[in-house]
């Protein structure tokens, strides 16, 4: 039997691609805000948002802009965008992280780093506060004007600027005082999905504080994220390479005439996974943490002169 095509059914076939189409975009919406760090004690120097590509095929970064948003309500400057960020044209692949810092220098793993390098972001006010002011964060298509992902934290900013409610400052401040040392911040703290891409489109759901994880895999814990770290004592001039490392890690210490030298291994949780006693040293250690898993650690170096403290990555 001959099949005649009437206007109506042909409207109705268009109707069901489009919403085909449509819903095949959505499923390729891939690329997600996966971690933030937008606060820390003093200068805000080592401010991050790292993106995460949790689709299943690559992206093309530079389709995407990184857009700050002020989410308050008052002022001439509330409810409206304050920086915008293009991002390099380069290949995320599925399962692949992608850094955007204040400076390279405090953040690990950073791919592009942004100006100023300090206090890029802004920190919000809580709804706790006398004059709340959430802010968020989000990403563009730049082709269509999508956003294809946003995180308003420290509260709810207005639609469509937040996905769900907004991440509540009781797990979204990344500064907090700690029962150990009340007196004293946490001083790696970020706001992350966990596991890594986890995105049920309700930013209070998807987002806790964390220990910070830029360019790695994120954790589920909040707890001793300083554990040693605070120590840090920058007059010791060492060098600790390559970075990130497949299992050999590199400490220079040629150009100090060190005594008494304990090298410790720490995952970002603080706890310690490797010590080495080197008594009295002034060359280049080669260590192998070829049996630890991939992450991110921390290389604390003691010594009659002080402490000094370097984040290394592990990729295997």
């Amino acid at each position: 039997m001959k099949k005649i095509f009437t206007l109506n059914s042909m409207k109705r076939i268009l109707a069901v691609l489009t919403v085909l189409l449509v819903a095949g975009i959505q499923s390729n919406a891939q690329l997600v805000i996966n971690e933030i760090d937008y606060d820390q004690p003093g200068t805000d120097s080592a401010e991050y948002v790292e993106l995460f590509n949790a689709g299943s095929s690559p992206v093309n970064l530079g389709d995407y802009r990184l857009v700050l948003f002020n989410g308050s309500s008052s002022g001439t400057t509330g409810n409206l965008p304050y920086d915008s960020i293009g991002l390099p044209v380069q290949t995320l692949n599925a399962g692949q992280f992608f850094v955007i810092c204040g400076s390279g220098n405090n953040v690990p793993n950073c791919n592009l780093a942004l100006t100023p390098a300090t206090n890029a972001m802004q920190n919000a006010a809580s709804a706790t506060a006398t004059t709340p002011s959430p802010d968020a964060i989000f990403i563009r298509e730049i082709a269509t004007g999508s956003i294809v992902d946003v995180v308003s934290y420290e509260g709810n900013c207005n639609a469509p600027y937040l996905e769900g409610a907004g991440v509540p400052s009781a797990q979204s401040d990344t500064i907090v005082f700690t029962t150990i040392s009340p007196n004293s911040p946490n001083n790696f703290l970020s706001i992350g999905r966990y596991p890594d891409g986890t995105d049920s489109n309700n930013n209070a759901t998807d987002f806790n504080r964390m220990c910070s994880t830029p360019g790695a895999a994120n954790v589920s814990t909040a707890n001793n994220c300083a554990t040693g770290i605070t120590e840090i004592n920058k007059s010791i001039s060492i060098q600790v390479y390559p970075n990130p490392s497949r299992g050999i890690v590199n400490i220079d210490l040629s150009k100090e005439n060190l005594k008494g030298v304990m090298i410790h291994v720490l995952d970002m949780l603080g706890k310690e996974v490797k010590t080495v006693d080197l008594g009295n040293f002034n060359s280049i250690y080669s260590m192998d943490m070829s049996n630890l898993h991939r992450g991110l650690y921390f290389i604390k170096v003691e010594s009659n002169s002080g402490v000094t403290v370097h984040r290394i990555e592990l990729s295997k």
